[in-house]
């Protein structure tokens, strides 16, 4: 209860006014007079003074010459502030994805960092589009020049797509659970297989356990897809970003499961 308390009271002192909050954000970019933080942000002088002081008394804030800046303690809590803003916006934004889905896939550092995803785009099913994240499935793989996937299920269409990538020498990394291994090394053809690692351009790994998350990941994106709460892989969600923290997010989570998983050895 002591660390609760001790938390609630910072976040308190903080949360509690907007002004305080706007300075510490302000001063991220390097000291500032008061009159330039009121330039800034169209608060009244009086208003800012005073926080900036009471920002000092707590010691977020210090005065050097006629400027302030923020301490190190100061610019540890801003920058935890924003990104768990980050996270909540993320959540809030796609609530019943991250409701509806089972996230035993990610670890508590992968959740952690969930303030990564902040922006994406969240592709649904409709009824006017029933394959809508299908199509952009496609679209993203046929439009990219190298892939990092796992996938926890086989769809018919898939190793048709990681086919032609590999024939025209796109660089493709993939994961799969070893129950479906061999149904895609069948469907995109073993012939295609060994070429492919041959040149180097191809590569293949299985896990002996069950994949619970889609992930795509390329230089210019990344999409997610989890399963449902049922145990059924959900397709009609799919969730989106072209930002490079998203991208460096699942880069990790793909490495994890690079590292435990066992290469192919063909005959």
């Amino acid at each position: 209860m002591y660390y609760f308390s001790v938390v609630g009271d910072e976040l308190k002192f903080l949360n509690n006014s907007d002004i305080r909050i706007r300075v510490l954000v302000d001063l991220l970019n390097g000291p500032l007079k008061i009159r330039d933080i009121n330039k800034k942000s169209l608060l009244s002088y009086s208003s800012i003074s005073s926080n900036v002081h009471k920002l000092c008394d707590e010691g977020y804030v210090e005065k050097i010459h006629n400027s302030f800046q923020l301490t190190n303690l100061g610019l540890i809590y801003i920058t935890i502030l924003l990104d768990f803003r980050d996270v909540i916006s993320t959540i809030t934004d796609n609530s019943d994805f991250w409701l509806d889905h089972d996230i035993s896939s990610l670890s508590i550092d992968d959740l952690n960092k969930l303030s990564s995803l902040e922006g994406s785009e969240l592709i649904r099913c409709n009824s006017m589009d029933i394959y809508k994240t299908h199509k952009e499935f496609k679209r993203l793989f046929k439009n990219s020049r190298n892939l990092k996937v796992i996938f926890p299920y086989l769809h018919p269409e898939y190793p048709k797509l990681i086919r032609r990538l590999i024939l025209k020498g796109i660089k493709v990394e993939l994961i799969v659970s070893r129950d479906i291994l061999d149904g895609f090394i069948r469907d995109i053809g073993k012939d295609v297989v060994k070429k492919g690692i041959y040149d180097g351009n191809f590569s293949i790994k299985y896990l002996s356990h069950d994949i619970k998350i889609a992930l795509a990941i390329s230089n210019e994106f990344i999409t997610v897809g989890l399963f449902k709460l049922d145990g059924t892989y959900d397709q009609n969600r799919l969730l989106l970003s072209n930002k490079k923290k998203a991208i460096s997010w699942g880069l990790t989570i793909f490495d994890s499961y690079d590292d435990n998983a066992l290469p192919l050895i063909l005959d």
